[in-house]
């Protein structure tokens, strides 16, 4: 049995998407892009026609894209679009892109979700102040993992992973982590 390994991710940027190919099929990667685009449910449900119809499965999904907005402020305090943009993002983005490719994988009967979540996700997180936004989205992310594993059916599984603090554009230099 031949199985072919085809790795796609999903870029909001074509510049970006078309770099990083490049430089993952230098390392002899089998990879491609598909333009789309977390705060658009547009782009979501077209990057999962793209890839139902050039690949017709998808075995494993990462939901990675975030941001943090949060000056450290109380959440009270904050302009309300600093927690209504965060949870675009963070929540309902990776809400839709479930929604819209978690039928590729029922179809198949086979699929893996991995949530990017963080430490700042946890209910005990939320016994201090400060990045308020942020800590709401990766709650309700989280909330959302455990209510999607309780709904779905088959061999499709779904969890929640906290990388930890990584030096990355939304990390800063300062974290102990690299992405490698």
């Amino acid at each position: 049995m031949f199985i072919q390994h085809i790795n796609n991710f999903a870029s909001r940027d074509p510049d970006v998407g078309r770099e990083a190919t490049r430089n993952l099929k230098e390392s002899n990667l089998d990879v491609s892009f598909v333009v789309m685009d977390v705060d658009n449910k547009e782009s979501i449900h077209q990057a999962a026609i793209t890839v139902n119809e050039q690949y017709g499965r998808l075995d494993i999904l990462i939901n990675n894209a975030g941001i943090y907005l949060d000056e450290n402020k109380k959440l009270v305090a904050m302009d309300p679009s600093i927690l209504e943009r965060t949870m675009a993002t963070n929540f309902f983005g990776a809400y839709h892109v479930i929604r819209s490719f978690i039928p590729i994988m029922e179809k198949q009967g086979y699929g893996r979700i991995i949530n990017v979540s963080s430490e700042y996700g946890a209910l005990s997180a939320l016994s201090y102040p400060g990045v308020g936004a942020y800590k709401m989205s990766k709650l309700a992310l989280n909330g959302l993992t455990q209510l999607v594993a309780e709904e779905i059916k088959g061999d499709i599984k779904i969890n929640a992973v906290d990388p930890g603090w990584v030096s990355s554009d939304m990390g800063g230099p300062s974290a102990p982590r690299t992405p490698k």
